[in-house]
C-alpha cells in the first residue's frame, strides 16, 4: 500500500505496518464466505481512502492547495481500480460514503480555484457537488445499525460511524450553503433585469424567471399566481441523508413575488370564477413580512413603501374583499414579529463547572438599567473584537442570563488565529484507541488552544461546583442555547448587577486528542480578555 503525503519515522512505520498486518487479517475474516477477489488490497485501499479523504475534509484549511490536490488524484485512482462488483455490494455503504467525500473535497476545492466563476463554470461545479449528494445518499447510512457485526467491528476499526456521517453531513450542508449563494449571485442579475423591464415597460416575464432559476435547478413558487397556498412539507429525507434542492434566495423570492402580484394587478389579467382573494391577500402579506427582512440595496430602492402601497392599492381595485383587517400594510413593513418565548428552556449550569480563570465585577455597570441593555453592550464590544452574533449563545441563569461564547481557538502565545479559523463547534474525538487514531496521528502534528467565554449576569455572583468542565459538555452546553437573549429577558432590570466571567482554557496536545482543561492558572482572566480584544468589557 502507498502513502503518498505521509513522512513517518521508524517507530510510527513500525506501528502502522503492525496494524496492517492485523487489519488485513481481520478482512479476511469479514469476507471469508464471500467469493471475492484481490480481498487484502481492496479492503485496505478503501479504508486508506476512507481515512484520508475524511481526514482531508475535516482538516480541509490546514492543508496547502498543492497536497490536496494530489490526494484527491491519487484517492480517485486508487477507488476507480476497486471494481469487483461483489465486493462494493458488500462493502457499498463505506464505498458509497468515501465517494462521496472524494466528490466534496473536490467540489471545495472547485469552490476555492482561481477559476473564472462563469455560469456554465458554475453549473459543472454543481454536477460534482450534487455527485457526492448522490452518493452519500446511496450509502443509506440510517441502516448502520443493522449491519452485520463483523462489519461493524470492521468500521470501527477504521472509525467509520454515525458521527463521521454527521460531520460529512454538516460539512455538506455548509458547501451547499456556498454553491448556493454562488448561484443566486450568479442569476440575481437577470431577476433584476426582469424587474425594471417590467417596471419601465410594464412587460412581466414570469418565464424567464422560472428559466434563469431552472438553470441551477431552484424551484420557484408560483403559488401566488396560482392562487394556491404552499403548505409546508415535512421532510422524506431520513436522519442521515441530504436534501439535494437549492433554494431562491429572499431578495430573488421578492422580485418573483412582487412580479406575480404586479400581473395579478394588471387590467390585462382576468381572474377565473374561483379565484380566492383571501389567498390572494396572504400571499400579499406574506410578501410584506419577507421584504420587511430584506437589506439588499436594490430591493429597498426599488420597493419602497409608496411602491408597495400601490400594488395593494391596484390589487383592491381588480379583487375587492370584506376582509376589513390583517392586511399587512406599508405601515407594518417596520414591525418586526418578536421572537415568541421558547417552549425548550435552556440554563447555563448552576453551579457552574470549574473554570481556568474566573473574575468577579461587583455593581456592574448601574447606567445600564435593563437585561437588554446589558446584552447591547456586550454585543457591541464582541463585534468589534471579531465575534459575531453566531459566535454567541444564550442561557436563562438564576435571575438573570448568561452568554457564551463559541469556541475560539488562539495561538499559545495567545495571539489570535486567522478569522476563517478562530471559531469552531468541536475540538476533537474522544480519545478512543482505533486504526484510525493510529492513522491520523500522523496525519498531521498540531498543538492547539481552544477557549470559551461565560458571562453571567444576575443578582448574584455565580458560585462554581469542584467538577471541570470537560470539552464534551462545553461543545453540549454551545448546541443547547438560544441564539439571542431571550424576550422576556429583555426588559427585565435587576437591582444590582453582579457580572461574573468565566474563562474555559482547552489544550489539545494533537489532534485527535482528547482537549484538557488549563488549571495552570498562568492566564488570569484579565489575560484572556486582552487576547481575545474585549478587554474593554472590564473598564
Amino acid at each position: 500500500m502507498r502513502v503518498i503525503f505521509i513522512q513517518i519515522i521508524d517507530m510510527k512505520l513500525f506501528k502502522i505496518l503492525t496494524c496492517l498486518l492485523l487489519f488485513s487479517l481481520f478482512t479476511n475474516g469479514v469476507l471469508a464466505n464471500n467469493r471475492v477477489s484481490n480481498i487484502p488490497n481492496d479492503t485496505i485501499s478503501l479504508a486508506q481512502a476512507y481515512m484520508n479523504l475524511y481526514l482531508t475534509s475535516t482538516y480541509y484549511d490546514s492543508i496547502d492547495s498543492d497536497r490536496i490536490s494530489k490526494i484527491l488524484a491519487f484517492e480517485k485512482e486508487e477507488i476507480d481500480q476497486i471494481e469487483d462488483r461483489i465486493f462494493i455490494r458488500i462493502f457499498q455503504p463505506l464505498y458509497s460514503f468515501t465517494q462521496s467525500i472524494w466528490y466534496q473535497n473536490q467540489a471545495k476545492r472547485l469552490y476555492l480555484s482561481d477559476s473564472k466563476l462563469d455560469r456554465n463554470t458554475l453549473r459543472r461545479f454543481k454536477s460534482v457537488l450534487d455527485r457526492g449528494i448522490n452518493f452519500y445518499n446511496a450509502a443509506q447510512l440510517d441502516e448502520y445499525s443493522s449491519y452485520p457485526i463483523e462489519q461493524l467491528s470492521f468500521y470501527e476499526i477504521i472509525n467509520f460511524d454515525l458521527d463521521a456521517a454527521e460531520d460529512i453531513r454538516s460539512e455538506f450542508y455548509r458547501v451547499k450553503n456556498q454553491y448556493n449563494a454562488l448561484f443566486n449571485e450568479n442569476i440575481y442579475p437577470d431577476f433584476k433585469r426582469i424587474f425594471i423591464k417590467a417596471k419601465e415597460s410594464n412587460k412581466i416575464e414570469l418565464d424567464s424567471l422560472t428559466y434563469y432559476a431552472g438553470l441551477f435547478e431552484i424551484p420557484m413558487s408560483m403559488s401566488t399566481l396560482n392562487n394556491t397556498i404552499d403548505f409546508p412539507i415535512s421532510p422524506s429525507f431520513k436522519n442521515y441523508s441530504i436534501n439535494p434542492i437549492y433554494r431562491l434566495e429572499n431578495r430573488l423570492e421578492l422580485i418573483s413575488r412582487y412580479l406575480q402580484l404586479k400581473f395579478l394587478a394588471s387590467q390585462r389579467t382576468r381572474p377565473p370564477a374561483n379565484f380566492n382573494t383571501e389567498t390572494l391577500y396572504t400571499h400579499y402579506d406574506e410578501f410584506m413580512e419577507l421584504l420587511s427582512f430584506e437589506e439588499d440595496e436594490f430591493i429597498k430602492k426599488e420597493l419602497t413603501p409608496q411602491v408597495t402601497s400601490t400594488l395593494l392599492s391596484q390589487l383592491k381595485r381588480r379583487y375587492p374583499s370584506q376582509r376589513s383587517d390583517g392586511i399587512w400594510d406599508e405601515s407594518m413593513a417596520a414591525i418586526k414579529a418578536p421572537n415568541p418565548t421558547p417552549n425548550i428552556m435552556y440554563f447555563f449550569p448552576n453551579p457552574a463547572p470549574k473554570s481556568s480563570a474566573h473574575l468577579i465585577i461587583n455593581n456592574f455597570k448601574p447606567e445600564l438599567h435593563t437585561l437588554n441593555q446589558v446584552d447591547q453592550f456586550f454585543k457591541s464590544k464582541m463585534q468589534e473584537a471579531g465575534f459575531k452574533s453566531n459566535h454567541l449563545h444564550y442561557y436563562y441563569d438564576m435571575d438573570g442570563y448568561a452568554m457564551t461564547t463559541s469556541l475560539e481557538k488562539f495561538n499559545e502565545d495567545g495571539s489570535k488565529v486567522s478569522s476563517d479559523k478562530r471559531f469552531t463547534e468541536s475540538m476533537g474525538e474522544d480519545g478512543k484507541f482505533s486504526y484510525f487514531e493510529i492513522f491520523k496521528s500522523i496525519f498531521f502534528e498540531v498543538e492547539s488552544e481552544f477557549r470559551m467565554f461565560a458571562f453571567v449576569v444576575a443578582s448574584k455572583a455565580a458560585t462554581m461546583s469542584g467538577e471541570i468542565m470537560t470539552s464534551t459538555f462545553a461543545e453540549e452546553i454551545l448546541q443547547n442555547s438560544y441564539p439571542t437573549l431571550p424576550d422576556e429577558l429583555k426588559n427585565k432590570s435587576l437591582p444590582t448587577k453582579e457580572l461574573t466571567i468565566l474563562v474555559y482554557h482547552f489544550h489539545q496536545n494533537d489532534i485527535g486528542q482528547v482537549p484538557e482543561l488549563d488549571l495552570s492558572g498562568s492566564w488570569d482572566v484579565q489575560d484572556h480578555l486582552r487576547s481575545a480584544g474585549i478587554l474593554s468589557i472590564n473598564q
